[in-house]
């Protein structure tokens, strides 16, 4: 049996926080720089995974719905999904462990904390009401398929998504 998509997406938003925690840890250590630096990797790739996979499973089921403002919620999301990306892109451009490096990591983890709360409060318990229990496992499956599919962020592009074009798109 397949697991719960808004499940699965719980356990990344409890991954990342973990994650970001251990990089301000790392933070003020200079020893553990390269430790960091492979954190942050590992972090930005897992977070473009995360954020392509619900672009391509989670968020277009959402935007079906018809409502107006779940489509305006996929928008705003997509959006976020935007943020992160560019906040990434800024720390890979940085040397690992300067300051601008260290900026563009609190940008990103302020973004995707907005995001994720968002996401739980305004998406994820609305979809869980209005969906079957089997649906959300049959985008679990999917979704557990993309990321696979996609380990390591392969064949992924860090790029922005135009979150209007997009709602347009899924919506068709």
């Amino acid at each position: 049996m397949s697991a719960d998509i808004t499940e699965m997406i719980l356990d990344d938003h409890d991954w990342f926080r973990r994650r970001f925690l251990l990089l301000a840890e790392l933070r003020d250590d200079a020893d553990r720089l390269d430790e960091a630096g492979k954190v942050w990797d590992e972090l930005a790739r897992h977070l473009e995974v995360h954020a392509s996979a619900e672009e391509e499973h989670f968020y277009p089921s959402m935007a079906r719905r018809a409502d107006d403002e779940e489509a305006s919620a996929t928008e705003d999301a997509v959006g976020d999904h935007d943020d992160i990306r560019a906040a990434a892109r800024k720390a890979f451009d940085q040397e690992v462990g300067s300051e601008d490096w260290w900026s563009a990591i609190d940008e990103c983890d302020h973004a995707n904390n907005h995001h994720m709360s968002e996401e739980e409060s305004d998406d994820l318990a609305p979809f869980r009401r209005v969906t079957s229990l089997a649906f959300r496992q049959e985008l679990g499956a999917k979704f557990e398929q993309f990321k696979s599919e996609h380990a390591g962020a392969r064949g992924l592009d860090f790029s922005d998504k135009d979150p209007d074009a997009y709602v347009e798109a899924v919506t068709e």
